[in-house]
């Protein structure tokens, strides 16, 4: 019923992020992956790589709006560290009490279970002195730079790909292109 699925609904948005280690349920460049309300997001030890999924529907009252299915339209977006030690040691921090399974085909080769879950996700030294971590706030993705005393914050240099369109929106950063678009919070220390 509709209020059953209004339930499930706000069930789900009040559930943690979650990163997933990969243990072969997705590209193996992927160390993490984290699913959202329209993304995925794949951390590679060079990335992050921000799928984003958009459901265009049919008109109501169009004759094929029963006839065809919803169709979804991707968009991936790239944000590469420039100049980012290529060795950085990338680890989930504060494993959630959940697991994933992945049974895929009849294949028990193809499944994958008991697929640990964090809170965080830790690359360590991506500059010298400075560290990445990836985190969810409100199931909303947030990624803190973290300095040791002495670092340079000035070594820390974001490279986007695939975006269309970028503009500074109040200090923030926002990303468009065809399938939707993304704002990247302004920096705060």
């Amino acid at each position: 019923t509709p209020a059953q699925r209004a339930s499930l609904v706000e069930g789900y948005g009040s559930l943690p992020l979650a990163f997933e280690a990969n243990q072969g349920q997705t590209d193996p460049q992927v160390k993490f992956v984290s699913r959202g309300a329209g993304y995925n997001l794949f951390l590679t030890t060079s990335e992050a790589v921000l799928t984003l999924h958009k459901v265009s529907r049919q008109e109501p009252n169009s004759p094929t709006a029963k006839a065809l299915p919803a169709q979804e339209k991707s968009v991936v977006l790239h944000m590469k560290l420039v100049g980012a030690n290529s060795k950085t040691e990338v680890f989930g921090q504060d494993e959630l009490p959940g697991k994933s399974n992945y049974f895929i085909g009849n294949d028990p080769e193809n499944w994958h279970s008991n697929v640990r879950q964090y809170a965080r996700v830790r690359y360590a030294n991506v500059y010298p002195g400075v560290d990445l971590v990836y985190y969810g706030n409100q199931r909303q993705l947030e990624y803190d730079f973290v300095l040791q005393p002495g670092a340079n914050p000035g070594a820390i240099r974001l490279g986007i790909e695939d975006a269309s369109k970028l503009r500074l929106d109040r200090g923030d950063l926002v990303l468009s292109s065809p399938g939707g678009g993304v704002r990247l919070r302004r920096p705060y220390t």
